[in-house]
């Protein structure tokens, strides 16, 4: 089996990147997921609903309009569905997510509102002949792209958890200092920036040396500075950065 094709892009920062593009396997299970965790929230509403008394008779009474608009509510919730989490969760839906893959752009950024739109507006032809346009287009497309994928100019790339216990603290050596920079700066870490921090991390191998060693030196005195605590060396960057991380996710003091 061929392997998938990959992305590469170079980022603002001179640091060449590259992903790996998502086939139809991974995309199918992702839609699974997604589609189950739909119908669990239609199942959800409908039993509250119910609540209130027969449900079937309360839907005969309404009017054809009211039939009608409650029809295209159910519709569009399964469009407002990836719109919305997609675009708050920057390019993943719980099925993405659970699968490792992300929405991006061409460009390998995190896919905007205004793509998503498009991407999933597509899923009016796609849906009424069961996807099948869909399948045909990541089957043949040499970038694994469906048709909403090529209108709005987006990707799938394989977006793997942060695995970050290789950044773990290590046993403390006995007469040590407890606190430590990283300590520090890892307190005041927003969430956006330790997402930007571990994506960093984890990306390192597939970015050029000296690019890297740019990255961590501007990320590290940043940090550093916002924190109010003394930058590390330049050697000393990306070792600073892990303990950040480490300091962030809990395991560090």
């Amino acid at each position: 089996m061929a392997p998938d094709p990959q992305l590469t892009f170079e980022t603002p920062d001179r640091a060449v990147v590259s992903l790996r593009l998502a086939g139809l396997g991974g995309r199918s299970l992702a839609w699974l997921v997604d589609a189950l965790v739909l119908v669990l929230a239609w199942v959800t509403l409908l039993v509250a609903w119910s609540f209130g008394g027969d449900l079937l008779r309360r839907f005969q009474a309404l009017s054809s309009l009211a039939r009608a608009g409650v029809a295209l509510l159910v519709l569009a919730s399964g469009w407002l569905f990836d719109v919305a989490f997609e675009t708050a969760w920057q390019g993943r839906t719980p099925g993405k997510r659970l699968l490792g893959l992300r929405v991006v752009r061409g460009d390998g950024t995190p896919v905007g509102l205004v793509e998503s739109l498009v991407r999933n507006a597509a899923r009016a032809v796609e849906v009424p002949l069961l996807y099948a346009p869909g399948v045909l287009s990541i089957a043949l497309s040499a970038r694994h792209q469906r048709l909403g994928d090529l209108l709005a100019g987006t990707l799938v790339v394989m977006d793997r958890s942060r695995d970050l216990s290789r950044y773990a603290a290590r046993p403390a050596t006995p007469g040590a200092p407890r606190s430590a920079p990283h300590g520090r700066v890892g307190a005041v870490l927003t969430h956006r920036d330790f997402e930007r921090l571990a994506d960093f991390l984890r990306r390192r191998p597939v970015i050029e040396a000296s690019a890297r060693a740019r990255i961590a030196g501007k990320a590290a005195r940043g940090l550093a500075a916002r924190a109010g605590v003394p930058p590390p060396a330049q050697d000393e960057s990306e070792a600073f950065l892990e303990a950040v991380a480490a300091s962030a996710a809990g395991g560090a003091p």
